[in-house]
């Protein structure tokens, strides 16, 4: 799979916006990130010293108002909390701790333009949904039943999202600037103000239509993966010129953001059938900081905080590679409806030793066997989606640890190979949340 390096894409992406004085208690019931300023842990003993140091977040943030967001990394051991207008990455549940969908979530506006007198800090709360198109009436529904009495208005806007990168490692160290000099904000008044000053800067917005940008985030699923801008209207020259004078980006097809992701092993709900039925850990949420482990209610918590507290993560879905087996070639798995395909039998390409000396030693009983009995096929894991030669697929994290290479059985008879993989944006085995 080959795609270009950097590039500027406008993404087919359905953007919700969800506004009101209960905006933020609203967003904060449904979604796995954290929106309210407070602290829960059912001993409070254990709360730790660096967690101390944001227990006056309710003295600083007006729920009330057009606050932004809170950004923690729940792999940072001082537990640092910014307030920012930059946007997040999150993920609804149903209430059996299902995923519904992943998104990513904006404050609305992202700065104080011209064009956005009602999206200064007095404001009610503002937030946009991103989502992918296939999970919009879903989501349109999950949030409508709760409404309930809740004072929020719930509305599809006709937006445009553009997806931003470069693979370079300057643009790396420029991303991980951009974040330290103008993202870290303790306050909200301070992440407005520090939002103006990005926009002013002209370090990556052209100035002539900043009014029309209304939303910005940071791709940091993947450290510094790429930059989210949304804008009401579609814009050509979005970037300045002090930018692109540093970077050589141009126009790319929305597939090539796809192919890029899909090559890192970044996987999004859509990739997957709609009738998959995934947790969040399955899904990486985790590994890509779209979790707060210490939020409060919120649909499908339980369940979801329950498996992390008792440590019994047990399935991931990982990126797959598909090779050629015995003559077979890997494409005939993309001719497959992908209904068919998440049944296909995937076992081992080299039975483990302990299953062969069972059946040699079946063959070699004395005592024989009274019938011959066909043993059950049982899959050891189960392929979500195809892209040519790569996919996603669910697998066992203990059966990963020992074995990467797999077949699977096509209803031909024949077989293919497939290639586990373990992205090296993952956390180590052994670290630990």
């Amino acid at each position: 799979m080959t795609y270009l390096t950097k590039g500027i894409s406008l993404l087919n992406k359905t953007l919700l916006n969800i506004k009101g004085p209960d905006a933020t208690k609203f967003l904060n019931g449904l979604i796995t990130t954290r929106l309210l300023p407070n602290i829960v842990k059912k001993k409070q003993h254990t709360i730790t010293d660096a967690e101390t140091r944001h227990l006056n977040l309710s003295e600083i943030i007006n729920i009330n108002q057009n606050w932004g967001l809170m950004h923690e990394d729940i792999y940072d051991p001082n537990h640092t909390i910014s307030i920012g207008r930059n946007g997040i990455n999150s993920m609804f549940l149903n209430s059996k701790g299902r995923v519904i969908t992943d998104c990513f979530l904006y404050a609305n506006p992202f700065h104080s333009s011209s064009d956005a007198k009602e999206g200064q800090l007095e404001g009610n709360g503002d937030y946009l949904i991103e989502i992918d198109p296939k999970q919009e009436s879903t989501l349109l529904s999950l949030l409508k039943i709760h409404k309930l009495s809740a004072k929020v208005k719930i509305k599809k806007l006709e937006l445009y999202s553009y997806y931003i990168y470069n693979d370079s490692i300057e643009f790396d160290d420029w991303m991980e600037d951009i974040q330290q000099r103008y993202f870290q904000s303790m306050d909200p008044k301070s992440a407005w103000s520090d939002a103006d000053l990005f926009i002013q800067s002209q370090e990556l917005i052209n100035t002539d239509i900043a009014d029309s940008v209304i939303g910005l985030a940071f791709d940091n699923r993947i450290p510094n993966f790429g930059i989210k801008i949304v804008t009401n209207k579609p814009i050509d020259n979005l970037l300045s010129a002090e930018f692109t004078s540093k970077f050589e980006i141009e126009p790319v097809d929305e597939s090539n953001i796809t192919k890029r992701r899909i090559d890192t092993g970044l996987f999004e709900t859509c990739d997957g059938p709609s009738n998959t039925s995934l947790l969040p850990f399955d899904c990486n949420l985790d590994y890509t900081n779209g979790l707060s482990l210490e939020k409060g209610c919120y649909v499908g918590q339980e369940l979801t905080i329950r498996t992390y507290n008792n440590g019994t993560i047990r399935k991931r879905i990982y990126p797959l590679k598909f090779h050629e087996y015995e003559g077979t070639n890997w494409e005939v798995l993309n001719n497959v409806d992908l209904e068919t395909v998440t049944k296909l039998v995937i076992s081992p390409l080299e039975e483990p030793e302990s299953e062969q000396a069972q059946e040699e030693e079946q063959i070699s009983s004395p005592f024989g066997a009274g019938k011959s009995v066909r043993k059950r096929k049982s899959s050891q894991g189960k392929i979500l989606s195809v892209y040519g030669d790569l996919g996603f697929g669910l697998f066992n994290i203990d059966d990963v640890e020992k074995n990467r290479l797999y077949k699977v059985e096509l209803d031909s008879g024949k077989f293919i190979i497939v290639e586990v993989k373990v992205p090296d944006w993952w956390p180590e085995s052994g670290d630990s949340i």
